[in-house]
């Protein structure tokens, strides 16, 4: 059995999204049944094959992990919604995020409640409106504490809001938050003015969008633009992000040193580079889970290769959405905990395919015996090789996103794969010189 670990995983977070889809009964034990029964009767016609029972044991024990993980999540919503549903409280939080909202001088935010009355809490609930302030700044005022309606439970609970907060009076801002997460929302703010330094408006907010994450100077018209191309992504840091920053960038970078990057011990330099890279765009871009859940996955797949494990990007990955989802079992709901997970399968897939194909291709050269191509030749074939592992990759995790775009009601189209395969390479040059001109900028000089 080839990644039993996976296994595990796959079942554990495949117990959670069944029970959190399927809330209604208020009990978790009969989906807990259903699910190891199906996945036993899938089983059933390679049951007598050791490999298929390993198999089937991996996916049960990750199930019942999945159903302790969902029962502790349900008895701390519970908990905290008993206490404090429908309560007027003085709150004291610091902002996690802020949007803009329908009121001028408004702001919608999220915040990370420090104290309820003066008393120590630890929640975490979203306001609609609230007087302007910035991510890592402190605040307190009175506020009205109410359950989320039905509609908007699930995707708040993904989100670990356990209520929403109605701003009533009293605010005022307090000193700064010295939190890990508000200094880096405060350097992910300096490396965006930074960025976007002596450049045109529009320019620079797509280049800040997808370079620190900073989205607050995208007009309307850009968001409009994109979104009718297919490329919102692409103005999202995301796992794609990620994947590309914590790829082969080391090679490149030392090119005349690469025959002493193999081996063992090049497998561990260029597992601890990665791992540096993912450490950077989570603080660049202000601890958002979309790239906390890729650098988990990266961090994962080195600690791997430190310890002499075999690496496996499946297992990783597997591996981050369960820790992921440790402390709240509802976080596999969240839409873009799905779309990341697909989308990083879809391109493991690709990677694949073009693998696959490349090596046919070799096979089939060296049976033929073929002479040595000439320079015009090979550069030719270098390029095709590049625009079809850019279109397999694309096009692949645009199939493995497809049923959740379409389950969660979200549109898709064959443009959207086409302009994605079109603007795929670019990304990788523009992150990282993206990176340098805004690491560079902070210098006074």
């Amino acid at each position: 059995m080839r990644r039993p670990l996976c296994v595990f995983c796959a079942g554990t977070l495949g117990l959670e999204l069944v029970c959190a889809f399927l809330p209604q009964t208020g009990r978790f034990v009969p989906f807990a049944a259903f699910f190891i029964a199906g996945l036993l009767w899938a089983l059933a016609g390679r049951l007598r094959k050791s490999p298929a029972w390993g198999y089937g044991i991996c996916l049960i024990l990750g199930a019942v992990l999945g159903l302790v993980l969902t029962g502790s999540t349900q008895a701390k919503w519970d908990a905290i919604q008993n206490a404090y549903d429908g309560r007027s409280v003085l709150l004291e939080a610091e902002v996690e995020s802020t949007t803009s909202s329908y009121s001028p001088g408004r702001v919608r935010a999220v915040l990370r409640v420090e104290t309820v009355d003066r008393e120590a809490a630890s929640l975490r609930v979203e306001c609609a409106s609230l007087p302007t302030c910035s991510p890592g700044d402190r605040v307190k005022g009175r506020f009205a504490l109410e359950m989320p309606d039905d509609t908007a439970r699930l995707n708040a609970l993904a989100d670990g809001i356990a209520l929403n907060a109605a701003y009533e009076k009293g605010f005022a801002l307090l000193e700064q938050s010295t939190s890990f997460r508000a200094r880096t929302a405060r350097l992910q703010k300096r490396l965006s003015a930074a960025l976007r330094q002596g450049m045109a408006s529009g320019p620079a907010g797509v280049l800040a969008a997808m370079v620190t994450g900073d989205r607050t100077h995208l007009s309307k018209e850009l968001r409009t633009a994109y979104r009718g191309a297919g490329l919102s992504h692409v103005l999202v840091v995301s796992g794609m992000h990620v994947s590309i920053l914590c790829g082969d960038v080391l090679g490149r970078l030392l090119p005349n040193r690469k025959k002493r990057l193999r081996g063992y011990t090049g497998r561990r330099v260029r597992a601890l580079f990665s791992a540096v890279l993912a450490l950077l765009l989570v603080g660049v871009t202000g601890f958002t889970p979309s790239v906390l859940r890729a650098a988990g996955a990266v961090w994962l797949s080195a600690l791997g290769v430190w310890v002499y494990g075999p690496p496996d990007a499946l297992t990783s990955l597997g591996v981050a959405g369960v820790l992921m989802t440790a402390g709240n079992s509802c976080a596999v709901c969240d839409v873009g905990f799905q779309l990341s997970f697909a989308a990083v399968v879809g391109t493991l897939a690709g990677g694949a395919v073009v693998r696959r194909s490349q090596e046919a291709w070799e096979k089939q050269r060296a049976k033929k015996k073929r002479p040595r191509l000439r320079f015009w030749k090979r550069k030719t074939l270098g390029l095709a090789g590049s625009l079809w592992e850019t279109v397999c990759i694309s096009a692949c995790a645009s199939m493995a996103t497809f049923p959740v775009l379409v389950l969660r009601g979200m549109s898709t189209s064959l443009y959207a794969l086409v302009s994605g395969a079109a603007v795929l390479w670019l990304v990788e040059p523009i992150l990282l010189t993206g990176l340098g001109a805004a690491l560079l900028g902070l210098v006074p000089a």
